[in-house]
């Protein structure tokens, strides 16, 4: 498939060289003996004639024999000089004629005249000239005059790097601008481009690459990608040498397509999962060798080139042991992505040599440089072997997200089964600890009330008044029960409403007149059914009380709360406390324990205006007490 592609792109070159105008074929060629010293600019005019004899005539394409041997002598530069006679026709022609060469090869610079007149020279640096670059020269004079008779190229080249030129073309713009544009995009335009894309690639593969996982495809792909990218600039010259040396261009470009060719093999190794450890510290010490000694201050521009077929060379060697391991591995362990990539690497060694044999002027220079294309599969293939990988691991993650939100889900509903259990649990919990609180408040209170009361009329010790005080007080006592049991919502108001509604009968019978004031109140949450019995306990002994003891006509009930508590008041205008304090009764023990229970304090003192008032003042937050058990 990669030799179609590539016979498919010489067969559509052939076709894009082919034109109607009349191809310059056949020249006359003088060779001038070398000179020493180094490039000067060529004249704007050719004012000394050159030499009438020596010249010979040859068939074009023509290329001149390239030993780089002389180096060792010294720099010195030869020149050659092409001769081409234009025919009456295209001198004659009413159209704007053209000159357009495909290629041209030196290690030097070339300059063209038009009947002694520079018509063009190339540009840039001498060594890194844009060999590659059609040329696409306008023949008629800017100022107007007749066209040239005769077209001279002069090729300096450095001594022993040889040179040449291809067929040329003179024609109109209409017969010669498809095949130019045709050559310019396959020689220049294309090969960056494709490095661009897959540099953009590498890039984005890079953004998607996690460290730390043992896998180097997107670091490797990066690494490949500016490689090929360096290398292709070494075919789209002319060097600016205001923006990099001629020394370090050369050195990075004749070394990138050697380690472009190591990561390339590397690669496949690690995609075998077999690694040769050995092999790869060769291939990599023996580029590493050729690397240093081209490095600039060590070796000239000139020297670089002259040593690039070295380097060419040891790829080769690198390449021509590496790739039958890497076959017979591929095979074996029958990975087909690694077999695809060593069979790749085994088709670009006969196109290296192709490139190698035209670099030295052994092929036709009308031929493409093939390398830099073969190296597009290469990358094709590397991108499918990491977006697979990628793919893989987004398949991965996506089966790991739906494995951790199934078993999220298996452990929601255990939980919720659990916590359903739970609740159940706690639940009967509450219910058997408040019918315990019950029994035992019935047991101990009202149970002992009737007990006592039963005893005393098997004794005959209980008169009706006292056995019907006795019953009141039981009802009452079982009526606060059923009053804590009814939800209040923390509302100590509602509570203290009930037990009025509760009291009311008892307190007119008693000839007493309640005086109620209750401020608005903020919710008590730690007010449960149990402590809310214990506050209608306490308040109902402090009324009680005063029934029984103060001799009073009035009685104030008072709710009010500041910052931290609630402080709830009862108070009388009876004969207030003695003088000489008694010592406490069971009533007022049972309110003080009660008023421990809920972390709260029972306080009596003298009403000024005469009278006893009780202070309960409770907190309102209650959490760090529990509501303790305290006899009836």
């Amino acid at each position: 498939m990669k030799y179609l592609a590539l016979l498919a792109l010489t067969c559509l070159l052939g076709a894009c060289d082919t034109s109607t105008s009349r191809p310059l074929t056949h020249a006359e060629v003088l060779t001038l003996p070398p000179q020493a010293g180094s490039f000067t600019p060529p004249p704007a005019r050719l004012d000394t004639p050159l030499p009438a004899t020596g010249w010979a005539p040859v068939t074009l394409p023509h290329a001149l024999s390239r030993d780089v041997a002389p180096l060792e002598s010294g720099p010195s530069v030869s020149t050659t000089w092409y001769r081409f006679s234009l025919g009456d026709a295209a001198q004659q022609a009413p159209a704007p004629q053209f000159l357009y060469l495909p290629r041209w090869q030196t290690v030097g610079q070339v300059a063209l005249y038009g009947d002694g007149t520079l018509l063009w020279r190339s540009q840039g640096d001498p060594v890194w000239n844009g060999f590659n670059r059609p040329l696409w020269v306008p023949l008629d004079p800017l100022g107007g005059g007749p066209r040239p008779a005769t077209l001279l190229l002069r090729l300096d080249s450095a001594s022993g790097f040889g040179g040449g030129i291809t067929r040329a073309w003179v024609g109109s713009e209409d017969e010669l601008i498809w095949s130019y544009r045709a050559r310019t995009v396959l020689q220049n335009l294309l090969p960056p481009a494709i490095a661009t894309v897959y540099l953009v690639l590498a890039l984005f593969g890079l953004t998607l690459w996690r460290p730390g996982r043992g896998e180097w495809q997107a670091p490797l792909f990066l690494i490949a990608a500016l490689l090929y990218l360096v290398r292709v600039l070494h075919f789209t010259g002319p060097l600016d040498t205001r923006l990099i040396s001629s020394e370090w261009f050369g050195w990075l470009t004749v070394n990138s397509v050697g380690w472009l060719v190591v990561v390339s093999l590397i690669f496949n190794f690690w995609l075998c999962r077999r690694r040769y450890h050995l092999l790869e510290r060769l291939m990599l010490l023996g580029m590493l060798c050729a690397t240093l000694a081209t490095l600039p201050g060590l070796a000239s521009s000139t020297t670089t080139a002259a040593l690039a077929n070295l380097s060419y060379g040891l790829v080769l060697l690198m390449t021509a042991i590496a790739v039958p391991l890497l076959l017979w591995t591929a095979v074996r362990t029958r990975d087909w992505l690694a077999l695809a990539l060593a069979c790749l690497n085994i088709a670009g060694v006969p196109l290296a040599v192709h490139d190698i044999l035209l670099m030295n002027y052994q092929l036709s220079l009308e031929r493409l440089y093939l390398h830099i294309y073969s190296e597009g599969a290469f990358f094709l293939l590397l991108w499918y072997i990491l977006n697979r990988r990628f793919q893989e691991g987004f398949r991965a993650m996506e089966q790991g997200q739906l494995l951790l939100a199934r078993t999220l889900a298996a452990r929601e509903a255990e939980l919720a089964e659990s916590y359903r259990q739970l609740r159940e649990v706690e639940h009967r919990e509450v219910l058997t600890g408040e019918r315990q609180r019950l029994m035992r408040d019935m047991h101990d209170g009202l149970g002992a009330s009737l007990t006592g009361a039963l005893r005393m009329i098997e004794h005959g010790q209980c008169s009706n008044d006292h056995l019907g005080e006795v019953l009141r007080e039981c009802i009452e006592a079982l009526k606060l029960t059923i009053d804590s049991l009814e939800p209040v919502d923390a509302d100590l108001g509602l509570l203290l409403g009930t037990l009025r509604f509760r009291m009311q009968p008892r307190l007119e019978a008693a000839g007493l007149t309640l005086r109620w004031h209750i401020d608005p109140l903020p919710p008590l949450a730690w007010l449960t059914p149990g402590s809310a019995l214990h506050v209608l306990r306490i308040v109902q002994e402090a009324i009680t009380n005063i029934i029984k003891h103060a001799q009073a006509d009035t009685l104030w009930l008072c709710a009010s709360a500041d910052a931290d508590s609630v402080q709830l008041e009862i108070s009388d205008n009876g004969i207030g406390l003695p003088a000489t304090p008694l010592p406490a009764g069971r009533g007022q023990t049972n309110m003080r324990h009660r008023a421990a229970a809920l972390g709260a304090q029972a306080v009596w003192r003298p009403r000024p205006e005469g009278g006893t008032q009780f202070t309960l003042t409770l907190p309102r937050d209650n959490a760090s007490h529990s509501v303790a058990q305290v006899p009836a």
